[in-house]
């Protein structure tokens, strides 16, 4: 089953910095929603990075996010791609999501390739699965 949606963790989120960018590539809505098998870690500004994010790695835990839909979901795809760097900083992997009604959704999702590689980046391990974590936007 092929995906039909994005599932956002962070700044794509309605409400976060990187939203208007969903908007740019044809954002229609987004409910809440978690998956599973992930961790969740802040990633905190630094050298290389201009503002503070987060990133998931496979793993026990649920994060929370939004699931979204897009008007044409392949062009979507290539800003988001874009912005999260995809096949460098994040890979695009395909997973389910579980919005808080209705049933299960397939999505794409952004994750990072390994925990060394947040460890590498100070990633800060956020066990409650949402972000930004308190005091750290």
């Amino acid at each position: 089953m092929e995906p039909e949606a994005v599932f956002v963790y962070g700044t794509l989120k309605q409400g976060e910095r990187n939203f208007e960018v969903a908007r740019r590539a044809g954002w229609v809505r987004s409910v809440p929603a978690y998956i599973e098998g992930f961790r969740l870690f802040h990633l905190p500004k630094g050298k290389s990075r201009p503002y503070a994010y987060p990133a998931v790695v496979a793993g026990e835990g649920r994060v929370w996010g939004e699931v979204q839909w897009f008007a044409e979901l392949a062009s979507a795809l290539r800003l988001l791609d874009w912005l999260e760097d995809a096949g460098r900083e994040y890979q695009r992997v395909a997973g389910w999501a579980y919005p808080q009604e209705g049933d299960p959704v397939r999505v794409w999702l952004y994750v990072y390739p390994s925990v060394q590689r947040v460890q590498g980046a100070q990633g800060i391990w956020l066990p409650e699965g949402v972000w930004p974590g308190e005091g750290r936007a």
